[in-house]
Order: C-alpha cells, then sequence, then structure tokens
C-alpha cells in the first residue's frame, strides 16, 4: 500500500518537476483502465501511476539523449514499471543521470554506433542466397532493431537463416558482442482485411481502421491503400480519398482527405465504454506502456519492446517501427496505439493474435503529422 501512495504521488509531482506534459493522467478512459487491468494488471491507482511515469520519462529521456550527445547509449522504463534506465559510454555522466532521477547504466556501444549498423542493413540486400538455404527449415530475416535493454541489435530469423543473420552483422561491423540472433516461428504480416465491418473499407474490398483525426482528415496504415483509393464506411457512405501513402519502404502511414461535411473527431473508440480523448501526440520510451484500438479485437494493452525496428513483411521491408507486445488482428491495421491520452502511432503489423497472444508494429504518428504537414486534432 505504501508502494502504491508513493507511485499516485509521483503521478502528481513528476510531471511538474521534470517539465513532462501536463496531460490530466487521473481521469483514464473506463476502457483503457479495463484493458490496462486485463493486459498488464494494473489497478486504477497504478495504471494512473503507470502513464504519468511514462510521460514523465519521455521527457527525461530526450533532456539526457541532448547533454550526452555521442556517449548516450538509450534508456528504457524497467519492467517493474517505475525505474527509468539511461545507458552511457561515458562514467562521468552517471551523477546527471542520477540528478535527472534515472539509474543509469555504463554500457560499450553508444546508440549511435547501433543505429549506424541498423542503417546499414536497410540500405543492404538482405534476401538470404539459395546457396545458404535450408532444406529442412524455413528461411526469412523478419525484423531487426536496436534492443538498449542489451545493448546490442537484434535481429529476428525464421530457423533456416540464423547463420545468415549472423553473417549479415558482420558484414556491417558488428562483432560478436554488439549483436543477437532471435529465432522466431513466423514471418510478420499485416492486418489488413478483405472481410466488412466497422472501420472504414477501402476501395469496397478491403478493411482498416482509422487511426486519429487531423484537421482535414485522418491518417492510417499505408498497407491499407494507394493514392486515389477510395474510403468508405461500413455502409457505403464516402468518407474521403487517400491523398498519400507509403508502403513498404520508409514507412507503414497514409492521410486521408475527408470529403466536406466530415466532423474529426479528437478522440478514439473506446469500443463499449465511451470515447478517449487524444490531447498530444509526446511519444513514449522504450518500457513504456501502450494501448491499441482497433476495428476487430477492440482495445489492448502491452509495453513498447524497441524504437526504429525495422520489419520483413511479404510487400518489402519497412523501417522505423516501434515494435509492442500488444496483440492484433486482421482489420486492426491503421488503428490507434497511445498511451494515456497521446497518440503513439497507428497498427502496421506483426504476429499472433490476441487469443494467443502476439508482437506487434507501429508507424509513429509524428512522422505522419510531420511528411505531410498535419495537424492532430485534439480533444
Amino acid at each position: 500500500m505504501e508502494l502504491l501512495k508513493f507511485l499516485a504521488f509521483l503521478a502528481a509531482v513528476l510531471p511538474v518537476a521534470y517539465g513532462a506534459p501536463t496531460q490530466a493522467t487521473t481521469d483514464l478512459h473506463p476502457k483503457l483502465l479495463a484493458a490496462m487491468k486485463r493486459d498488464l494488471g494494473l489497478d486504477t491507482q497504478q495504471a494512473t501511476a503507470r502513464v504519468a511515469r511514462d510521460l514523465w520519462a519521455a521527457d527525461v529521456i530526450e533532456q539526457i539523449r541532448t547533454s550526452a550527445g555521442a556517449s548516450f547509449g538509450g534508456a528504457w522504463i524497467a519492467e517493474d514499471g517505475h525505474t527509468l534506465n539511461v545507458a552511457v559510454t561515458d562514467e562521468s555522466l552517471a551523477a546527471e543521470v542520477t540528478a535527472a532521477g534515472a539509474t543509469p547504466a555504463i554500457v560499450a556501444n553508444s546508440l549511435s554506433k547501433l543505429e549506424d549498423a541498423k542503417l546499414a542493413l536497410d540500405n543492404m540486400d538482405i534476401e538470404q542466397p539459395k546457396t545458404l538455404a535450408s532444406d529442412s527449415a524455413e528461411t526469412g530475416i523478419a525484423a531487426y532493431y536496436v534492443d538498449v535493454t542489451a545493448n546490442k541489435l537484434v535481429i529476428e530469423a525464421l530457423a533456416g537463416s540464423t547463420a545468415h543473420a549472423e553473417n549479415l552483422a558482420a558484414q556491417v561491423g558488428l562483432t560478436a558482442s554488439e549483436f543477437e540472433v532471435k529465432t522466431v516461428d513466423a514471418m510478420p504480416t499485416t492486418f489488413a482485411t478483405v472481410i466488412g465491418g466497422d472501420a472504414y473499407i477501402i476501395d469496397r474490398a478491403a478493411r482498416c481502421s482509422i487511426g486519429f483525426s487531423v484537421t482535414t482528415g485522418f491518417v492510417s496504415a499505408g498497407h491499407c491503400g494507394t493514392a486515389g483509393s477510395s474510403a468508405t464506411t461500413s455502409s457505403g457512405a464516402s468518407l474521403g480519398t487517400f491523398s498519400a501513402s507509403v508502403f513498404p519502404g520508409s514507412a507503414d502511414m497514409s492521410y486521408i482527405r475527408t470529403v466536406s461535411g466530415t466532423t474529426l473527431s479528437g478522440t478514439i473508440d473506446g469500443y463499449g465504454s465511451g470515447n478517449i480523448p487524444v490531447s498530444g501526440s509526446t511519444a513514449s520510451a522504450t518500457g513504456s506502456s501502450i494501448c491499441r484500438s482497433g476495428s476487430t479485437s477492440g482495445v489492448h494493452c502491452g509495453t513498447v519492446r524497441a524504437l526504429g525496428a525495422t520489419v520483413t513483411y511479404a510487400e518489402g521491408r519497412v523501417t522505423g517501427l516501434t515494435q509492442t507486445t500488444v496483440c492484433a488482428e486482421p482489420g486492426d491495421s491503421g488503428g490507434p496505439y497511445y498511451t494515456g491520452s497521446q497518440a503513439q502511432g497507428v497498427t502496421s503489423g506483426g504476429s499472433g493474435d490476441c487469443t494467443s497472444g502476439g508482437i506487434t508494429y507501429f508507424q509513429p504518428v509524428n512522422e505522419i503529422l510531420s511528411t505531410y504537414g498535419l495537424t492532430l486534432v485534439r480533444s
């Protein structure tokens, strides 16, 4: 009980003390609270404190990243949901990290070094040569990203591609201690579907979920449609037209300009418990709590696992995605991810489902807004 009281105190004072967003986290939406209780095991008081801590951490990380420069090694919120760890390669910066309210971790590799190695992979042909293919195991590089908690570049591969993944790491100049190959059971897929239903319909065929309203329309995933594709409601009423779309490649994002008379609300569908307000788009850190809404599976929550991940879909690689532990299912594509009332991104794809669990990726919303010059509608 004393810990809960302390967390509630932190939720009230930390945003003020460290200049984090002054969002009113004491009024989390009932549907979001229910999802955080189901998926993260948090009661109302714990969930409120967790969201406040997540938003505070994002601001502290940015401050230290700026001051540490090339010595910054990344940052993450620990599994306890409270401890903010900040990695630096220069031990003399530990006192500054501690003074900011975080726990210092001295690491060998700077974040920029690992990100440069990942960028080199992005610019390579990672297709496995047939001469290296295994006759008994499926092959493929599923995803790769910087794991700040391990201070390594992680490459996820099917069983028949582990040796190929190790070779790729060597080609971008990484030693054995600077990368890790993880074996996965399946390649990621997007979550678009041809089943009709709620949310919005693309070219009267495929279904996706609306991400966030902007002042001239809404944003969603790029794989949902291409420029010129139509967007309608499930009943067939016109919503608008895809004005721009990127997928695969540097993003999985789209902007749909809506027709005149469309009401653009700064809220997220709570699926049975009213709408969840959107008040900004402060990006969450690795380890932060995060929730997602989608027209197939409703509201689900989890945590952020990695930033800036590159994912291999059947259609090609997509860079710059965020990896999470939140589940999703076909039709959820394009739907919103959020921490509290802060918009985070739109559903891209992943593996698994909301029965067995899974890993998902989202396209950060701030990149969509800046790329297309859009303004988020806030509640």
